[in-house]
């Protein structure tokens, strides 16, 4: 058995492979790489986000429009035309051959919406 001088238990035990020393703590000028190196790649990802939504909105001379909300609302002008049509011809129509048309039409643009989640 072979005797090793230490000055004191913990470099004994760090010697056996029993106690792992912590790293030394870094100095100021380490920190604050890392700080700048974490404050850049956020300020990259910020600038890819941006980029990202910019690139889904459409974009004309004097506004930006979000897509989901003009195809939603350019259907609801749809709808409401084909639902004035048929109701003024259900009203109007004086031959009742025609009447099956506007009003499976009608009845279809109504399960349009009312099937929506």
């Amino acid at each position: 058995m072979k005797i090793m001088y230490m000055d004191n238990p913990e470099d004994y035990l760090q010697t056996t492979g029993h106690l792992i020393k912590p790293a030394s703590p870094k100095s100021k000028s380490e920190k604050s790489i890392d700080t700048k190196t974490k404050e850049h790649e956020m300020k990259v990802q910020d600038v890819k986000l941006m980029n990202d939504i910019e690139e889904k909105q459409w974009k004309c001379c004097s506004f930006d429009l979000h897509p989901q909300s003009s195809l939603f609302f350019g259907k609801l002008l749809i709808s409401c035309m084909v639902i004035i049509l048929c109701a003024f011809q259900l009203i109007t129509l004086r031959d009742c051959n025609y009447q099956s048309l506007y009003s499976s039409l009608l009845s279809s643009v109504i399960t349009y919406w009312l099937s929506k989640k």
